[in-house]
């Protein structure tokens, strides 16, 4: 195959690992460098990951952009032959006129080097990226106490095939919800009040064993209602939250800030999970069906009707984990996102 990709290596790791991971999967991994010969022209790259594939001398050049907001990059649009964006809403933008633009799944940050190769690849990447040149500029990601703690958090991370899980326990009565709880961020208020009250309604439910809450930051204003069992001041372990999310009987999810596809859709259809879920704001390629790949509530009262049917229905909650990773195996794993980016070229 005479065919090689190459990597800007100014790419936002934590984000762009999940779609490195795909094109060593679709394409090989001896096929697949970081180089900074290709992107000169390309000025804006914060959030976003940009590569090229050269076969047989032609060249071609990829945007992946996996940024909350839904508006896109124009100096990284014109560059491009073919922008793969997460968050797309046809409200903003036409996907029939614009030929480059496609949308893709949302994904997550995952471990695809060993230690060993993660601080090779930090060393070599910043130097091929010039990083200490860039920390003043606007691309807030490539300031370098930033970037380098972006590689550092990859460490924290799971493989891919960590993901793995069979049905839950049919038994179980084990629940388990941790997010951020945000502060003045687009949608926040919504956001923060969907997952209160999937809490609420677990923690009150007598056949739910529930754990869980908002990690704060100190300058968040919390309201007085949320009580202080629900407040955490760090990070659960990625360890340990995986195994808790596992052994949950059913997830919630909803849209965060900016009404984006989060990484916690993209983790829990992974997990093979049985997702509670508000309707998503923005497109996906291929729609996840209410009550067969998910189950989707309209609003606080729907949530808490969701809980206690899932809770008592274990034929269902088994038929949407399978649905689940069903979905995610075939749409949503890093080397079908490739695969869907390259094809439609």
């Amino acid at each position: 195959m005479h065919i090689k990709v190459y990597i800007d290596p100014r790419s936002t790791i934590n984000y762009s690992s999940f779609y490195i991971q795909g094109l060593y999967d679709y394409l090989g991994k001896n096929h697949v460098h970081f180089s900074s010969k290709y992107f000169d022209d390309l000025k804006e790259i914060d959030m976003l990951m940009a590569f090229v594939i050269i076969e047989n001398d032609k060249k071609k050049k990829y945007i992946i952009d996996y940024r909350d907001q839904d508006n896109l990059i124009d100096s990284a649009y014109q560059w491009t032959d073919i922008y793969a964006k997460i968050n797309v809403n046809t409200t903003t933008h036409t996907l029939d006129t614009q030929k480059k633009l496609i949308t893709i799944p949302p994904g997550f940050g995952i471990k695809i080097w060993n230690p060993l190769l993660l601080f090779f690849h930090l060393f070599v990447n910043f130097c091929k990226a010039k990083i200490f040149r860039n920390s003043n500029i606007s691309n807030i990601h490539l300031r370098p106490k930033l970037w380098i703690r972006n590689y550092l958090s990859m460490l924290k991370r799971q493989k891919i095939t960590d993901y793995a899980v069979e049905c839950v326990n049919e038994n179980s009565q084990y629940g388990f919800f941790v997010s951020t709880f945000w502060g003045k961020d687009e949608n926040a208020m919504t956001t923060n009040a969907y997952r209160y009250q999937y809490m609420l309604s677990c923690i009150q439910h007598e056949g739910i064993d529930f754990h869980g809450g908002f990690v704060i930051n100190k300058k968040n204003i919390i309201p007085q209602n949320i009580p202080q069992q629900f407040l955490f001041d760090k990070f659960f372990p990625n360890t340990i939250y995986q195994k808790n999310i596992k052994k949950s009987i059913f997830v919630f999810n909803t849209p965060a800030v900016h009404n984006c596809h989060g990484w916690k859709i993209a983790e829990f259809l992974a997990m093979g999970k049985a997702i509670i879920s508000t309707p998503l704001s923005n497109e996906i390629p291929v729609s996840l069906e209410h009550d067969k790949d998910i189950y989707f509530v309209k609003d606080e009262k729907e949530i808490g009707q969701a809980v206690d049917i899932l809770s008592k229905d274990k034929a269902l909650r088994c038929k949407l984990e399978k649905n689940a990773k069903m979905y995610f195996n075939n749409h949503a794993l890093p080397v079908k996102v490739i695969e869907r980016i390259l094809i439609t070229t």
